[in-house]
């Protein structure tokens, strides 16, 4: 799977969906993993420990550095790099999520977007089992998949720009109609690289998951986690906005 805006593209990132625009879904992050996870057990250790499955550059992580001992795993070293600078306090690994195991334990394991890479149904319970097999009893596991079944309806496009200071981005994103049946969706992501008055065009075309909410809370159970489903804030286009979380006893 070569995905070029996690290879050659990799650079445009920051600049495209940087940082400071996670603010607000780390806070929420933050607030689910407080009324779920017992961090009387947690802090006696020192602070809770989180992992990241999939971090990508590392943005929503840099929120969540100040109040967890944190490390990191990504399939792509271009955004693992991207990542270790801006999160230079945080051990990082290179794997893919569906089979890592690091042969330790954490209070808090979480997977951002990047969940939405698992298309079948034996990926996604494979990337749940990875998670379980690195949460310490008690400790909670977040997804957060793009979208859902039930309430995303293709073709859809969005798009923005951004600002950096030798150049401007305007990333479109369009997304398909999932053929009938189909547990994917497909995207096209087009980069509109202003340098200067030099333009450029870069395409790259992404495969997501598409599932509805209970093979996410059926495979959560499966793998003897306490399972629910909670509503957030969606991003800038109307993505995003769906938070499933584990709880192992």
């Amino acid at each position: 799977m070569n995905l070029r805006l996690y290879s050659d593209l990799a650079h445009l990132w920051p600049i495209i969906s940087p940082p400071e625009e996670y603010m607000v879904e780390a806070q929420e992050w933050l607030d689910v993993i407080r009324g779920r996870l017992d961090l009387t057990a947690a802090t006696g250790r020192g602070l809770p420990t989180l992992l990241e499955l999939g971090c990508g550059g590392g943005h929503l992580l840099s929120h969540l550095t100040e109040h967890f001992i944190t490390e990191a795993v990504d399939i792509s070293p271009q955004m693992l790099e991207i990542s270790q600078r801006l999160n230079p306090q945080t051990l990082h690994h290179q794997g893919d999520m569906r089979d890592v195991r690091l042969g330790r334990t954490f209070d808090v394991v979480a997977i951002h977007d990047a969940i939405n890479y698992m298309t079948t149904e034996g990926d996604l319970g494979a990337a749940i089992a990875t998670a379980e097999a690195h949460l310490n009893p008690g400790g909670v596991l977040l997804l957060a998949p793009d979208c859902i079944e039930e309430t995303f309806t293709g073709p859809r496009v969005v798009e923005w720009t951004r600002e950096a200071e030798d150049r401007s981005v305007t990333f479109i994103e369009y997304m398909g109609k999932p053929r009938a049946g189909s547990t994917t969706v497909e995207s096209v992501f087009i980069f509109v690289i202003d340098d200067d008055g030099d333009i450029r065009v870069e395409t790259d075309r992404h495969t997501g998951g598409l599932f509805p909410t209970n093979t996410w809370l059926g495979l959560l159970d499966a793998a003897g986690l306490a399972a629910e489903y909670i509503q957030t804030n969606a991003y800038e286009g109307g993505f995003g906005g769906n938070l499933f979380v584990g709880r192992k006893g």
